[in-house]
Protein backbone atom coordinates (compact mmCIF):
# COMPACT_ATOMS: atom_id res chain seq x y z
CA UNK A 1 0.00 0.00 0.00
CA UNK A 2 2.87 2.37 0.82
CA UNK A 3 4.49 1.67 -2.57
CA UNK A 4 1.24 2.44 -4.40
CA UNK A 5 0.79 5.65 -2.43
CA UNK A 6 4.39 6.68 -3.17
CA UNK A 7 4.08 6.03 -6.92
CA UNK A 8 0.73 7.89 -7.04
CA UNK A 9 2.22 10.84 -5.14
CA UNK A 10 5.14 11.05 -7.55
CA UNK A 11 2.85 10.96 -10.56
CA UNK A 12 0.62 13.68 -9.06
CA UNK A 13 3.70 15.84 -8.48
CA UNK A 14 4.72 15.54 -12.14
CA UNK A 15 1.30 16.71 -13.32
CA UNK A 16 1.43 19.70 -10.96
CA UNK A 17 5.01 20.65 -11.84
CA UNK A 18 4.75 20.29 -15.61
CA UNK A 19 2.22 22.67 -17.25
CA UNK A 20 2.54 20.90 -20.60
CA UNK A 21 1.43 17.64 -19.05
CA UNK A 22 -1.40 19.44 -17.22
CA UNK A 23 -2.71 20.96 -20.43
CA UNK A 24 -2.67 17.63 -22.20
CA UNK A 25 -4.09 15.32 -19.56
CA UNK A 26 -6.17 17.20 -16.94
CA UNK A 27 -9.84 17.20 -18.04
CA UNK A 28 -11.57 20.59 -18.39
CA UNK A 29 -14.10 19.68 -15.70
CA UNK A 30 -11.31 19.83 -13.10
CA UNK A 31 -11.36 16.12 -12.22
CA UNK A 32 -8.16 14.31 -11.29
CA UNK A 33 -5.84 13.50 -14.23
CA UNK A 34 -6.05 10.04 -15.75
CA UNK A 35 -3.12 7.71 -15.39
CA UNK A 36 -0.51 8.30 -18.10
CA UNK A 37 -0.66 5.71 -20.87
CA UNK A 38 2.41 3.58 -21.51
CA UNK A 39 2.91 1.22 -24.43
CA UNK A 40 4.99 -1.64 -23.06
CA UNK A 41 6.78 -3.30 -25.96
CA UNK A 42 7.39 -7.03 -25.86
CA UNK A 43 9.39 -8.88 -28.43
CA UNK A 44 7.07 -11.32 -30.13
CA UNK A 45 8.65 -14.54 -28.89
CA UNK A 46 7.39 -17.52 -26.92
CA UNK A 47 9.20 -16.55 -23.72
CA UNK A 48 7.09 -13.40 -23.43
CA UNK A 49 3.68 -15.04 -23.61
CA UNK A 50 1.66 -14.15 -20.49
CA UNK A 51 4.48 -11.99 -19.17
CA UNK A 52 2.58 -10.66 -16.16
CA UNK A 53 1.71 -14.19 -15.07
CA UNK A 54 5.37 -15.05 -14.41
CA UNK A 55 5.69 -15.74 -10.70
CA UNK A 56 8.87 -17.81 -10.72
CA UNK A 57 12.14 -17.40 -12.66
CA UNK A 58 11.35 -20.33 -14.97
CA UNK A 59 12.54 -18.58 -18.13
CA UNK A 60 15.29 -15.98 -18.11
CA UNK A 61 16.32 -13.72 -15.25
CA UNK A 62 15.34 -10.64 -17.27
CA UNK A 63 11.84 -11.90 -18.08
CA UNK A 64 11.14 -12.68 -14.43
CA UNK A 65 12.39 -9.28 -13.23
CA UNK A 66 10.45 -7.56 -16.02
CA UNK A 67 7.25 -9.26 -14.87
CA UNK A 68 7.82 -8.17 -11.27
CA UNK A 69 8.55 -4.54 -12.17
CA UNK A 70 5.72 -4.08 -14.69
CA UNK A 71 3.18 -5.53 -12.28
CA UNK A 72 4.20 -2.86 -9.72
CA UNK A 73 3.91 0.14 -12.06
CA UNK A 74 0.35 0.61 -10.89
CA UNK A 75 0.36 4.37 -11.40
CA UNK A 76 0.27 3.97 -15.19
CA UNK A 77 -2.20 2.68 -17.73
CA UNK A 78 0.03 0.05 -19.36
CA UNK A 79 -0.85 -1.53 -22.67
CA UNK A 80 1.21 -4.59 -23.64
CA UNK A 81 2.12 -4.61 -27.33
CA UNK A 82 3.83 -7.63 -28.91
CA UNK A 83 6.01 -6.56 -31.84
CA UNK A 84 9.04 -7.79 -33.77
CA UNK A 85 12.49 -6.87 -32.50
CA UNK A 86 13.05 -4.59 -35.48
CA UNK A 87 9.86 -2.64 -34.73
CA UNK A 88 10.84 -1.97 -31.13
CA UNK A 89 13.44 0.62 -32.14
CA UNK A 90 10.88 2.32 -34.40
CA UNK A 91 8.37 2.73 -31.57
CA UNK A 92 10.88 3.95 -29.00
CA UNK A 93 12.25 6.49 -31.49
CA UNK A 94 8.91 7.81 -32.69
CA UNK A 95 6.60 7.80 -29.68
CA UNK A 96 6.88 9.59 -26.32
CA UNK A 97 5.38 6.79 -24.22
CA UNK A 98 7.03 3.50 -25.22
CA UNK A 99 9.03 1.31 -22.83
CA UNK A 100 10.82 -2.00 -23.23
CA UNK A 101 12.89 -4.29 -21.04
CA UNK A 102 15.97 -6.45 -21.50
CA UNK A 103 17.88 -3.95 -23.64
CA UNK A 104 21.61 -3.63 -24.14
CA UNK A 105 22.77 -0.08 -23.49
CA UNK A 106 24.65 1.07 -26.59
CA UNK A 107 25.52 4.56 -27.80
CA UNK A 108 23.24 4.52 -30.84
CA UNK A 109 20.23 3.80 -28.61
CA UNK A 110 21.12 6.53 -26.11
CA UNK A 111 20.27 9.12 -28.79
CA UNK A 112 16.56 8.29 -28.48
CA UNK A 113 16.25 6.15 -25.33
CA UNK A 114 16.52 6.53 -21.59
CA UNK A 115 17.89 3.65 -19.53
CA UNK A 116 17.32 2.37 -16.01
CA UNK A 117 19.87 1.04 -13.59
CA UNK A 118 20.71 -2.64 -14.34
CA UNK A 119 17.76 -4.98 -14.72
CA UNK A 120 19.69 -8.25 -14.73
CA UNK A 121 22.98 -9.85 -15.72
CA UNK A 122 24.00 -12.54 -18.20
CA UNK A 123 27.24 -14.35 -18.88
CA UNK A 124 28.17 -12.80 -22.21
CA UNK A 125 27.76 -14.43 -25.63
CA UNK A 126 30.06 -17.30 -26.51
CA UNK A 127 31.10 -18.82 -29.83
CA UNK A 128 29.90 -22.42 -30.30
CA UNK A 129 31.11 -25.26 -32.56
CA UNK A 130 29.63 -28.73 -32.74
CA UNK A 131 30.88 -32.25 -33.52
CA UNK A 132 34.17 -31.25 -35.11
CA UNK A 133 36.97 -33.74 -35.72
CA UNK A 134 39.61 -31.01 -35.53
CA UNK A 135 40.31 -28.14 -33.15
CA UNK A 136 40.37 -24.48 -34.05
CA UNK A 137 43.81 -23.64 -35.49
CA UNK A 138 46.22 -22.31 -32.87
CA UNK A 139 46.74 -18.93 -34.61
CA UNK A 140 43.05 -18.14 -34.00
CA UNK A 141 43.39 -18.46 -30.23
CA UNK A 142 45.32 -16.52 -27.61
CA UNK A 143 47.26 -18.10 -24.76
CA UNK A 144 44.06 -18.33 -22.68
CA UNK A 145 42.26 -20.31 -25.39
CA UNK A 146 40.06 -17.36 -26.39
CA UNK A 147 39.16 -16.55 -29.99
CA UNK A 148 41.28 -13.51 -30.86
CA UNK A 149 38.82 -12.12 -33.44
CA UNK A 150 35.72 -13.67 -34.97
CA UNK A 151 36.58 -12.35 -38.44
CA UNK A 152 39.87 -14.27 -38.45
CA UNK A 153 37.99 -17.58 -38.43
CA UNK A 154 36.61 -16.81 -41.87
CA UNK A 155 40.04 -15.99 -43.26
CA UNK A 156 40.98 -19.58 -42.41
CA UNK A 157 37.61 -21.05 -43.40
CA UNK A 158 36.20 -18.78 -46.15
CA UNK A 159 33.19 -21.03 -46.81
CA UNK A 160 32.13 -21.38 -43.16
CA UNK A 161 28.89 -19.88 -41.84
CA UNK A 162 28.11 -18.33 -38.47
CA UNK A 163 24.56 -18.07 -37.13
CA UNK A 164 23.53 -14.66 -35.81
CA UNK A 165 20.16 -13.64 -34.35
CA UNK A 166 18.84 -10.82 -36.51
CA UNK A 167 17.79 -7.42 -35.19
CA UNK A 168 19.37 -7.66 -31.73
CA UNK A 169 22.36 -6.03 -30.07
CA UNK A 170 25.12 -8.20 -28.65
CA UNK A 171 26.57 -5.22 -26.79
CA UNK A 172 28.96 -2.54 -28.04
CA UNK A 173 32.04 -4.77 -28.36
CA UNK A 174 30.49 -7.80 -30.07
CA UNK A 175 28.36 -5.64 -32.38
CA UNK A 176 31.64 -4.26 -33.76
CA UNK A 177 33.09 -7.76 -34.06
CA UNK A 178 30.09 -8.96 -36.07
CA UNK A 179 30.33 -6.00 -38.47
CA UNK A 180 33.86 -7.12 -39.37
CA UNK A 181 32.67 -10.55 -40.53
CA UNK A 182 31.96 -10.75 -44.29
CA UNK A 183 28.22 -10.86 -44.98
CA UNK A 184 28.64 -13.99 -47.10
CA UNK A 185 29.74 -15.84 -43.97
CA UNK A 186 26.73 -14.83 -41.83
CA UNK A 187 23.39 -16.59 -41.66
CA UNK A 188 20.94 -14.21 -40.00
CA UNK A 189 17.82 -15.68 -38.43
CA UNK A 190 14.80 -13.74 -37.21
CA UNK A 191 11.45 -14.78 -35.75
CA UNK A 192 10.02 -15.80 -32.42
CA UNK A 193 12.18 -18.94 -32.13
CA UNK A 194 15.32 -17.66 -33.82
CA UNK A 195 17.86 -18.82 -31.21
CA UNK A 196 16.29 -22.27 -30.94
CA UNK A 197 16.31 -22.54 -34.73
CA UNK A 198 19.96 -21.49 -34.93
CA UNK A 199 20.94 -24.00 -32.26
CA UNK A 200 19.20 -26.76 -34.25
CA UNK A 201 21.05 -25.62 -37.39
CA UNK A 202 24.36 -25.90 -35.53
CA UNK A 203 23.62 -29.48 -34.44
CA UNK A 204 22.54 -30.44 -37.98
CA UNK A 205 25.70 -28.84 -39.46
CA UNK A 206 23.75 -26.30 -41.52
CA UNK A 207 25.91 -23.63 -39.88
CA UNK A 208 29.43 -24.03 -38.56
CA UNK A 209 29.43 -21.54 -35.68
CA UNK A 210 26.87 -19.88 -33.46
CA UNK A 211 27.20 -16.74 -31.34
CA UNK A 212 24.74 -16.96 -28.46
CA UNK A 213 24.19 -16.42 -24.76
CA UNK A 214 24.96 -19.55 -22.70
CA UNK A 215 21.51 -19.19 -21.09
CA UNK A 216 19.94 -19.79 -24.52
CA UNK A 217 21.89 -22.96 -25.39
CA UNK A 218 20.20 -26.13 -24.14
CA UNK A 219 21.88 -29.24 -25.60
CA UNK A 220 20.79 -32.70 -24.63
CA UNK A 221 23.24 -35.03 -22.88
CA UNK A 222 24.72 -36.39 -26.11
CA UNK A 223 24.97 -32.99 -27.79
CA UNK A 224 26.65 -31.49 -24.75
CA UNK A 225 29.64 -33.83 -25.07
CA UNK A 226 30.22 -32.67 -28.66
CA UNK A 227 29.65 -28.96 -28.13
CA UNK A 228 32.63 -26.57 -27.97
CA UNK A 229 32.35 -23.13 -26.39
CA UNK A 230 34.81 -20.26 -26.83
CA UNK A 231 35.12 -16.85 -25.22
CA UNK A 232 35.85 -13.91 -27.53
CA UNK A 233 38.99 -12.07 -26.41
CA UNK A 234 38.23 -8.54 -25.23
CA UNK A 235 34.49 -9.08 -24.80
CA UNK A 236 33.03 -7.91 -21.49
CA UNK A 237 32.46 -10.95 -19.24
CA UNK A 238 28.80 -10.03 -18.72
CA UNK A 239 25.98 -8.57 -20.74
CA UNK A 240 23.85 -6.22 -18.66
CA UNK A 241 20.16 -5.86 -19.46
CA UNK A 242 18.31 -2.59 -18.80
CA UNK A 243 14.81 -1.19 -18.92
CA UNK A 244 14.48 1.54 -21.55
CA UNK A 245 11.84 4.16 -22.39
CA UNK A 246 11.31 6.87 -25.00
CA UNK A 247 13.46 9.96 -24.51
CA UNK A 248 10.66 12.23 -23.27
CA UNK A 249 9.44 13.76 -20.02
CA UNK A 250 7.08 10.86 -19.54
CA UNK A 251 9.84 8.35 -20.31
CA UNK A 252 12.06 10.06 -17.76
CA UNK A 253 9.34 9.74 -15.14
CA UNK A 254 8.75 6.05 -15.85
CA UNK A 255 12.48 5.27 -15.68
CA UNK A 256 12.67 7.09 -12.34
CA UNK A 257 9.84 4.95 -10.96
CA UNK A 258 11.44 1.79 -12.36
CA UNK A 259 14.73 2.68 -10.67
CA UNK A 260 12.89 3.08 -7.36
CA UNK A 261 11.38 -0.39 -7.74
CA UNK A 262 14.69 -1.91 -8.80
CA UNK A 263 16.42 -0.36 -5.79
CA UNK A 264 13.88 -2.12 -3.56
CA UNK A 265 14.56 -5.52 -5.14
CA UNK A 266 18.37 -5.42 -5.34
CA UNK A 267 20.00 -7.47 -2.56
CA UNK A 268 16.77 -9.34 -1.84
CA UNK A 269 16.60 -13.13 -1.79
CA UNK A 270 14.20 -12.97 -4.72
CA UNK A 271 16.66 -11.09 -6.96
CA UNK A 272 19.54 -13.33 -5.91
CA UNK A 273 17.51 -16.49 -6.50
CA UNK A 274 16.49 -15.33 -9.97
CA UNK A 275 20.16 -15.21 -10.96
CA UNK A 276 21.10 -18.30 -8.94
CA UNK A 277 18.92 -20.44 -11.20
CA UNK A 278 21.11 -19.64 -14.21
CA UNK A 279 24.59 -19.34 -12.65
CA UNK A 280 26.70 -21.96 -10.92
CA UNK A 281 27.94 -21.11 -7.43
CA UNK A 282 31.40 -20.23 -8.77
CA UNK A 283 29.89 -18.11 -11.58
CA UNK A 284 27.86 -16.15 -9.04
CA UNK A 285 30.97 -15.44 -6.98
CA UNK A 286 32.75 -14.14 -10.10
CA UNK A 287 29.75 -12.01 -11.03
CA UNK A 288 29.58 -10.49 -7.55
CA UNK A 289 33.31 -9.66 -7.66
CA UNK A 290 32.88 -8.05 -11.08
CA UNK A 291 29.99 -5.91 -9.88
CA UNK A 292 31.85 -4.86 -6.73
CA UNK A 293 34.78 -3.67 -8.86
CA UNK A 294 32.62 -1.89 -11.44
CA UNK A 295 30.02 -0.34 -9.15
CA UNK A 296 31.91 0.73 -6.06
CA UNK A 297 29.03 2.57 -4.38
CA UNK A 298 26.18 0.28 -5.48
CA UNK A 299 25.48 -3.32 -4.56
CA UNK A 300 23.11 -5.01 -6.98
CA UNK A 301 23.53 -8.69 -6.29
CA UNK A 302 24.33 -9.96 -2.82
CA UNK A 303 23.08 -13.01 -1.02
CA UNK A 304 20.95 -11.74 1.90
Amino acid sequence: MFLRFTVFSLILFVFIANPAVDAEQIPKDGSLPKRAKITWLLEDKKENIDLLAKVTPDTSVATYIESKIVSQLTGYDIKISRVSMKRIDHYVKNTPNSCVANRARIKSREAYSLFSTPQSFYITHKLYRFNRSDSLPAPLLNEDGEVIAIKDIFHHFPKAKIGIADGVSFGQFLDREIKRVPLKNIHYRSGASRVTALEAMLYSRHIDYLLALPIDIVPNVKQKTLLEKYTIAGAPPYLIAYFSCSKSELGKKVISDINTLLNDIYQTQDYYSAHQRWFTGQELIKLQSYLEERYISDVFLKKP
